[in-house]
């Protein structure tokens, strides 16, 4: 992950609320009396309030809990069939204006940039007359076919882009085994910095003066701090490669931001005419998360002294 986005959900909490306690309910109202219902009545009765609202965190205590009670044979086969069908994915993901369902959700994200490599667009359409609508994938940080019971939890619901969701990248990585960054719990821990390629001791002055041709530089992701979970993340959203697509525009950036204070002090002064480095981020700073490579660029204005660090 590149943003924590934390609050992404804020604005559609309680009516998810209302509609995963709604289902829970539906589901146990269905089950039957046998072995196998009764054991997940007391599981769903046990771990609700969880799955209903708890933190991202707290759901691993909930999958050790289900992982101990029904195990990974036959019996953890049965039980899956039936969270399945009480929590069901695919039904809530159809497209649907008159009931709560993905698109009303993520119609209500604050963040409209994928968090795992905020590069791509997480925007939401809603289906019309005349248009289809669209909305971004809801990637399942705990992936559902290994746990079914968290296929409809808010804090499970990580809004990404087609990329990042897909077969090339994080797909069926369980992030319960493997651990990565979570966007609705990590600080951020992964940031980018100007970097020059083999530089020899005649050109040591012109590299940091950014004089050398473009193609001499390259934008480098660095994690800092949280290591095997930002190293994790790193490798399986491919950001190295990602980022370095990125590396002209960066190095464009970059020299634009250089020297902008005392840029900013001669405006001020002479002309007059207060100069923002909004106006060269093309955003204002605090809004970063929602900008497509907008933590890239606020570390690079950091970088060159056009921001604190």
């Amino acid at each position: 992950m590149i943003i924590n986005i934390s609050d992404v959900w804020d604005d559609a909490k309680s009516e998810h609320y209302v509609f995963l306690n709604d289902k829970i309910d539906n589901g146990l109202s269905i089950l039957s009396s046998s072995f196998i219902d009764e054991g997940i009545k007391d599981f769903l009765e046990f771990n609700r309030a969880v799955i209903v609202g708890g933190t991202t965190n707290s759901l691993i205590k909930c999958i050790q809990d289900y992982e101990e009670r029904f195990g990974k044979g036959l019996l953890n086969e049965c039980v899956m069939q039936k969270l399945e069908q009480i929590f069901d994915f695919e039904n809530f993901s159809k497209k649907n204006t008159t009931i709560w369902s993905a698109y009303q959700l993520c119609n209500l994200a604050r963040y409209k940039v994928c968090c795992y490599c905020h590069i791509n667009s997480t925007a939401t359409s809603l289906p019309t007359v005349d248009e289809k609508g669209y909305r971004p994938p809801l990637d399942h940080y705990y992936i559902k076919s290994d746990y079914p019971f968290l296929a409809l939890t808010l804090s499970n619901f990580i809004p990404c882009c087609e990329k990042c969701n897909g077969s090339q990248m994080k797909h069926a990585v369980n992030f319960a085994r493997i651990p990565h960054l979570n966007p609705l719990e990590d600080p951020e821990s992964i940031e980018f910095e100007i970097d020059t390629l083999n530089v020899n001791e005649e050109e040591v002055a012109d590299a940091l003066a950014l004089k050398l041709p473009a193609i001499r530089y390259r934008l480098v992701v660095i994690a800092r701090g949280n290591d095997e979970p930002s190293i994790n993340s790193i490798k399986t959203f491919q950001l190295k490669s990602r980022y370095k697509e990125y590396s002209e525009r960066a190095f464009r950036l970059a020299r634009s931001l250089r020297g902008f204070a005392s840029r900013k002090k001669m405006h001020n002064d002479a002309l007059n005419f207060e100069v923002q480095v909004a106006d060269l981020l093309e955003f204002e700073p605090e809004g970063y998360k929602n900008v497509a490579y907008g933590k890239a660029r606020l570390c690079i204005a950091k970088q060159y002294g056009a921001l604190d660090d």
